[in-house]
């Protein structure tokens, strides 16, 4: 089976995102929460006015700022778990009781806070993780809360593996548009990739761009198995820089195009950016490719996993798309789920939608349907979008070809776990065009 990978082997299959169950706050947290409000809220009342101000508690007891600011934040939260979530540590709080020891107006309300503060303290103790299974906990009821912490562990993993991997980019984006092949039992492919923003942080780090992989299948009939090529559907070798520029797309690259070296290992053709490609790097580059038979145009099953992808380019933003051809399983609901990979040259089937698993990681990306309309939809900060999508489609012989589409985007996204996008079907089963 010939599978493409980001940048390198993944399988062409992919899934869904479901919600474990789990148990909300206990009453043990809820009574924390409520005596620390009871005696945090009057005292910055006294100390930093109604409402309360940073600047008031860095004037009046001397705070830092980032304290003082968590304080107010925490004291303006709508909810008991936001209140929780956003309050300083017990040590932050401690800070708090002992700065306010010389102003009178704070005495009457010290040793309730005191108090609750040392609850706090007993909690977080009895919790494994402490202070992140306290937010975790708290995030299962509280969307705002989760999308917070998620954002915050994203934030720093991008910021890790840019370190390590040497290079990160600032956009990365790929669009899958699906549509009926010629046979009328498949359904064939053009897929997009766009890097905007690329830049190496370690001098002579290469850049992998694109891999084209070609594992063994021997009991595969020849007419079952996809077959990849360049968008103008003339297939050819993956040797050569030449073999690689016939994957790019002017349109959407800054010119002129790079030399890119090819490395070829275990059945993979690897397109990179060689460590003595010079820096600045081109700060558009844009590949793109036909897949043949993708999956069979009625799949007969409840979902279908389209495409597997695994990220091995740190970026600051993530967008996918994935469009259908008008016609063109006119059920379908789309799917996104986040999985770690299988063992080392494993290929793991998808586990089912709304089903825990394993594999599956607690990370959440939105997806949105796009608006129905002759262009394509534009994407925010990326002037050419739309265009480089049309002149793709134009290559392709699709310019005719109406497609509806869907749009997930993510900040920070994590590399090296697989993302999974596929299509869940009303009827139970996808129906031919």
């Amino acid at each position: 089976m010939h599978t493409l990978t980001e940048p390198t082997p993944a399988d062409a299959d992919v899934t869904v995102l479901t919600d474990l169950a789990s148990p909300p706050p206990g009453s043990r947290e809820a009574s924390v929460a409520a005596s620390l409000r009871g005696a945090l809220l009057p005292l910055l009342d006294a100390l930093a006015g109604q409402p309360p101000r940073p600047v008031r508690l860095m004037r009046r007891i001397g705070l830092d700022k980032s304290l003082a600011s968590r304080l107010v934040q925490a004291a303006r939260a709508e909810s008991d778990p936001q209140f929780l979530h956003l309050l300083p540590s017990p040590t932050g709080l401690r800070i708090l009781v002992d700065r306010s020891r010389a102003d009178p107006a704070a005495e009457p309300w010290l040793p309730a806070l005191e108090r609750a503060v040392d609850h706090f303290a007993a909690l977080l103790d009895t919790l494994p993780g402490g202070r992140q299974a306290l937010d975790a906990r708290l995030g299962e009821d509280q969307a705002s809360i989760r999308e917070r912490r998620e954002h915050m562990a994203r934030q720093a993993s991008f910021k890790a593996v840019s370190f390590l991997f040497g290079h990160y980019c600032e956009t990365l984006s790929t669009a899958m548009f699906l549509f009926p092949a010629a046979d009328g039992r498949h359904v064939d492919a053009i897929e997009v990739h766009r890097r905007l923003g690329l830049r190496r942080i370690t001098p002579g780090t290469p850049l992998p761009l694109l891999s084209l992989y070609a594992p063994p299948e021997p009991d595969a009939r020849a007419d079952e198995v996809p077959q990849l090529m360049p968008v103008d559907g003339v297939p050819t070798h993956a040797e050569t820089s030449d073999d690689a520029h016939r994957y790019f797309i002017p349109e959407g690259c800054s010119l002129p195009l790079p030399v890119l070296d090819v490395e070829r290992e275990s059945g993979a053709s690897t397109f990179l950016l060689g460590a003595q490609s010079p820096d600045p790097l081109p700060p558009r580059l844009t590949t793109a490719l036909r897949i043949s038979r993708v999956a069979r145009i009625s799949p007969g099953a409840p979902f279908l996993t389209v495409r597997t992808y695994m990220l091995h380019t740190p970026c600051q933003r993530l967008v996918r798309e994935i469009y259908l051809a008008d016609g063109l399983w006119p059920d379908a609901l789309p799917h996104v789920g986040f999985y770690l990979p299988g063992a080392t040259g494993v290929a793991l089937a998808p586990p089912p939608p709304g089903m825990p698993h394993y594999r599956r990681l607690q990370l959440t990306a939105p997806i949105e349907q796009l608006p129905s309309t002759p262009d394509m939809a534009p994407l925010k900060d990326v002037a050419d979008h739309n265009t480089v999508l049309a002149a793709v489609l134009n290559r392709a012989g699709l310019d005719s070809v109406g497609f509806r589409g869907w749009r997930c985007q993510t900040t920070y996204p994590v590399p090296l776990v697989e993302m999974q996008l596929g299509f869940r079907f009303a009827g139970h089963g996808a129906r031919p065009v």
